[in-house]
């Protein structure tokens, strides 16, 4: 772990693309911030705390750029310490020499150290200091929802009740050891075992009745399936914005799983295209039969599959058997290739699906583009469907592998509390409430390693 009281600096913003210019902030953190920005910034006039000032930056001896100054003076700042943010409008170029006249004088910030430092500051918990992490890795909006609960301090709020029951239960147990030979009885037996079982049902309700932040920062997956030449890696393609498959008029031209980030309004989602599905009589070879073996398991587990029916196709006796190998749970109907019919053969085509599917078909055209904004919202529908974003997330608790490990453990040592009050062993139950009270405070700020430390913050990005 770095020395908490070194001046650092980073870039607390996303880089800006070669031959672009662009919004970034620098941010500086610790006891001599002010003095070093005064060497290479120049303000008309003097810096105060909470302000935000207009600002020269000298990048050389020929350069001089215009920003704003934001200044926090500790302990008023995000990590209790003299913090300043410069935020610059220029090219990446500019913002490498400004960070190397700051390294001049200070190091740069490792990975997740200003948060580190709130963290050991006081200025949070480690529960909210994992939030912060998880909202700057959000990528959709139930994401940051989530992440947003576990930083206003929900959780924490929970532990901390449950935490003050068990310091007041070991008081009681403790006073009665320490006049055992007095006929002095400070908790019953029967109102001991009760509240270590209200505890720990209260933890095994907070376990069982949240949402693990790692699920929801997992993209859900969308797969297309249709039988060969149906059109899926050209819809693919218009889907993503960019050539990811490779499009032929030639039948099974796709043999493996062909991957890309579809970015929708409020999620993203991984889209995959694979091989077409075969009946048995066409799988033949065994390279055939792996190809169809690796489609169908990637999409019976895909959180939402396209199932892809070619506009032109007359004869679907192949799509209704591929249909009935597919297991995944929510399944979207698609048309392709609109353009190459007539607008009656559409209509004619979207009434035999429909009977044949029991379905509605979304009518799409990836050469024209016709249909697919409202198949990627109707994506997008159903992706926030399957996590229930509104209700599911709103009244859980948000936790991480961290959390639920040290909540399995509490659990695990209650029930062995439970069962030495039975046999009055006040002494040993004390330890066991202890150790439990301990766990629980790990969850938070206390009894926390160096190591343990170091570990949680490495997966933050510089400047955070």
């Amino acid at each position: 772990m770095f020395r908490i009281d070194d001046t650092i600096a980073a870039v607390s913003t996303a880089t800006v693309p070669v031959g672009a210019a662009g919004r970034s902030i620098i941010r500086v953190c610790g006891p001599d911030t002010f003095a070093v920005l005064s060497k290479i910034v120049t303000a008309p006039q003097p810096i105060q705390k909470n302000r935000i000032s207009r600002c020269v930056v000298h990048v050389d001896d020929e350069l001089d750029i215009d920003g704003l100054l934001y200044a926090f003076f500790q302990p008023h700042s995000y990590t209790g310490q003299d913090l300043a943010e410069l935020h610059l409008d220029a090219c990446g170029a500019i913002i490498e020499a400004v960070l190397e006249k700051l390294y001049q004088h200070i190091r740069p910030a490792a990975a997740g150290e200003f948060t580190q430092r709130a963290f050991l500051n006081g200025k949070m918990d480690l529960t909210q200091a994992e939030a912060v992490a998880e909202i700057v890795s959000a990528a959709n909006t139930t994401q940051l929802a989530a992440a947003e609960r576990l930083l206003h301090g929900r959780f924490s709020d929970t532990v901390a009740m449950l935490r003050s029951r068990i310091i007041e239960l070991l008081g009681r147990l403790e006073a009665g050891l320490d006049f055992s030979e007095e006929d002095i009885v400070f908790i019953s037996t029967e109102d001991a075992l009760k509240e270590v079982d209200a505890v720990r049902q209260q933890l095994v309700g907070l376990l069982e009745g949240s949402i693990r932040c790692e699920r929801i920062i997992d993209m859900d997956s969308v797969g297309l399936a249709g039988v060969p030449n149906a059109g899926k890696s050209r819809l693919l393609n218009r889907l993503l914005g960019h050539s990811r498959s490779i499009v032929s008029d030639t039948e099974a031209t796709t043999r493996d799983v062909l991957t890309g980030l579809l970015k929708l309004e409020n999620i993203n989602c991984v889209l995959f295209d694979c091989a077409g599905l075969l009946s048995e009589s066409q799988q033949g070879t065994q390279i055939n039969q792996l190809s169809h073996e690796a489609s169908l398991a990637a999409l019976n587990t895909a959180a939402l599959v396209l199932f892809c029916v070619d506009a032109g196709k007359q004869d679907l006796e192949a799509e209704r058997q591929m249909r009935q190998q597919i297991t995944a749970e929510t399944v979207l109907y698609v048309m392709t290739k609109i353009d190459t019919v007539t607008p009656e053969q559409v209509t004619q085509q979207q009434a035999a699906l429909g009977s044949l599917f029991e379905a509605e078909f979304i009518l799409t055209s990836a050469v024209t583009q016709e249909g697919l904004g409202p198949l990627k919202n109707q994506i997008q529908a159903e992706l926030l469907r399957h996590r229930s974003a509104d209700q599911e997330y709103e009244s859980r608790h948000m936790i991480n592998q961290r959390h639920e490990r040290k909540l399995t453990e509490a659990i695990q040592l209650l029930g062995e509390s439970a069962h030495e009050i039975k046999a009055n062993s006040t002494e040993i139950t004390a330890m066991l409430l202890r150790q439990v009270y301990e766990l629980l405070g790990g969850l938070e700020t206390e009894d926390i390693s160096e190591t343990i430390l170091d570990d949680i913050f490495s997966r933050f990005c510089i400047g955070k």
